[in-house]
């Protein structure tokens, strides 16, 4: 065999070859209860993230793509901003975890009340508590309170496999060997939603995805959050986070569920400076 011959025998021969799996400093992570505790540290690490993002919603009120501007500061602080092709305002959400705002350009209309799941499903086709939506903005995955977890090793799909149970529920997490860092979640036994996490990026010291898709089956909901430009773990703007409806705006009241409360108010002017 000459040496070109050789050196073609040589390229085929590794790319048939498996790549080795890589691990992190720790090494192979044998025991579940550890690698759920490396699981909520590296979800701990990101506390705010404001910058710029695409929103895509499939589900049966509508699909689309908008742009989106986002400041989210855990454990509850909300501010999202939609904007269509033509850059036009469509839509805005602001909560500070417990009460909660959102304005409808079409309509010019502002809801505000509790900062509830269904109230937060105004902004989005999904039932989510602000706390959760903040956590799945930030990269990271609700975990469910287990009372019992299992570990495996899927070297086909070269991650982790932690699964956690609570009574009937279980929450499958397949977690990157080497970064400790959740790609999938499924949940079953129990309403709920699975999430994957993409295009992983080093932002400084801070590995973070760069796509986040919800999909909510029982819904026929999906949601595909990729991040632009956005800066994380920032000092926050916490005028952001004001629960202020637009000038000229209907205001109407909302109880926890939703309904309304009646009203139906325009919003007064600001007050003139030195007033």
């Amino acid at each position: 065999m000459n040496r070109a011959a050789a050196a073609i025998f040589l390229a085929l021969l590794c790319s048939a070859c498996p790549k080795r799996l890589e691990f992190g400093p720790e090494g192979r992570i044998e025991d579940a209860q550890t690698l759920y505790q490396h699981v909520q540290e590296r979800q701990g690490q990101v506390v705010t993230l404001e910058g710029d993002s695409k929103l895509r919603v499939d589900s049966p009120q509508g699909s689309g793509t908008l742009s989106t501007f986002l400041s989210i500061t855990r454990p509850g602080l909300i501010h999202l901003e939609t904007y269509d092709f033509f850059n036009r305002p469509v839509a805005s959400l602001v909560s500070d975890g417990t009460r909660f705002g959102v304005y409808q350009a079409q309509g010019n209309t502002y809801y505000q009340g509790p900062s509830s799941p269904e109230n937060v499903s105004r902004f989005l086709p999904i039932v989510l508590p602000s706390e959760e939506l903040v956590a799945v903005m930030l990269g990271q995955v609700p975990l469910l309170p287990p009372e019992s977890m299992t570990l495996a090793l899927d070297e086909k799909e070269r991650v982790y496999v932690l699964t956690l149970v609570r009574g009937a529920a279980t929450q499958t997490l397949r977690v990157d060997p080497r970064h400790l860092r959740v790609v999938k979640s499924e949940v079953r036994g129990v309403p709920g939603y699975d999430l994957a996490f993409e295009d992983f990026k080093q932002r400084g010291e801070l590995l973070f995805p760069g796509k986040v898709i919800l999909t909510a089956s029982q819904a026929d909901t999906k949601l595909e959050l990729r991040y632009t430009e956005i800066t994380l773990n920032g000092r926050p703007d916490l005028t952001l986070y004001e629960l202020t409806a637009p000038e000229g705006a209907k205001v109407v009241d909302v109880d926890e569920r939703g309904r309304e409360l009646g009203g139906g108010a325009v919003s007064p002017p600001p007050p003139a400076p030195g007033s």
